[in-house]
């Protein structure tokens, strides 16, 4: 089977998307790791239809970022917005689109109570949102700053054991320190189906999950940008009628250098 793709870069979280649409989740997870063997800078991989606007994710999971990354892929440069059929949302469809100064959002969830999505524990936050559950964790930077990636790593699998998150078909575990009134996240995220855990360069589903906590202290709508690990700045907004959230939405800029490549999967 011959598979293209391209990739690009929501907020510096390199995100390879593949035509056309693969059903079989067996060669999904064979795609996957073959474009993050050649391309070791890419954390994930979505596959998109060219009949319509879908993206499935090649664990099935869930993603903000790549919903980003597939409407700039769907739209080309043009400012617009359209619905997607998106994998990890029991087959909801989402907004997505580009302003006219071109920021690239993604409605992450649409209405729910505030009190279904978080859940505040002694020292943390449990967000779960639709196709993943993420834990985020309020820390001083000192206790992230100058650890490597496995040492990050290493905390995550022991949060998400000690949760029993592991099976969850993805979770991750968000800690958020802020500095100078601005947040940041570390964002660590496992997809079970494809058996990762990558400490990633950016987070969508981290950044909406980290507003929701936000919102969640203060009963507000929340609009912030949250800086992530690649520099750049994805912003959280939160949109809310008392006790109602009414819909989750990111935004921040996509890039891609419109290079296309091909793979050969075994026969076919």
């Amino acid at each position: 089977m011959k598979y293209s793709y391209q990739i690009y870069s929501p907020s510096g979280n390199d995100t390879a998307l593949v035509l056309p649409l693969e059903q079989d989740a067996q060669k999904r997870r064979l795609v996957a790791r073959q474009i993050m063997k050649l391309h070791p800078k890419v954390e994930q991989v979505g596959f998109l239809s060219s009949k319509k606007p879908q993206l499935l994710m090649a664990g099935g999971e869930f993603c903000g970022n790549a919903l980003r990354a597939a409407a700039s892929f769907y739209l080309a440069d043009r400012a617009g917005e359209l619905k997607m059929e998106v994998s990890g949302t029991g087959g909801h469809a989402l907004k997505a689109g580009r302003t006219l100064s071109g920021e690239v959002y993604a409605q992450m969830l649409g209405p729910h109570r505030i009190h279904e999505l978080v859940e505040a524990r002694e020292d943390f936050f449990l967000v779960r949102l639709p196709g993943i559950v993420q834990v985020i964790m309020p820390c001083h930077k000192k206790q992230v700053q100058g650890l490597s990636p496995s040492n990050i790593k290493e905390q995550a699998v022991r949060i998400l054991q000690t949760l029993d998150l592991m099976q969850e078909p993805a979770a991750g575990v968000i800690f958020v320190t802020k500095d100078k009134g601005r947040r940041r996240i570390v964002p660590c995220v496992r997809v079970a189906a494809v058996d990762t855990m990558i400490c990633e360069s950016a987070c969508g589903s981290g950044t909406v999950a980290a507003g929701l906590a936000v919102s969640f202290l203060t009963g507000k709508n929340v609009d912030i940008p949250i800086g992530q690990p690649s520099g750049q700045i994805i912003r959280a907004q939160i949109w809310r009628k008392g006790e109602m959230v009414t819909e989750g939405r990111i935004s921040g800029q996509v890039s891609t250098d419109d290079r296309r490549y091909s793979l050969n999967i075994g026969k076919g």
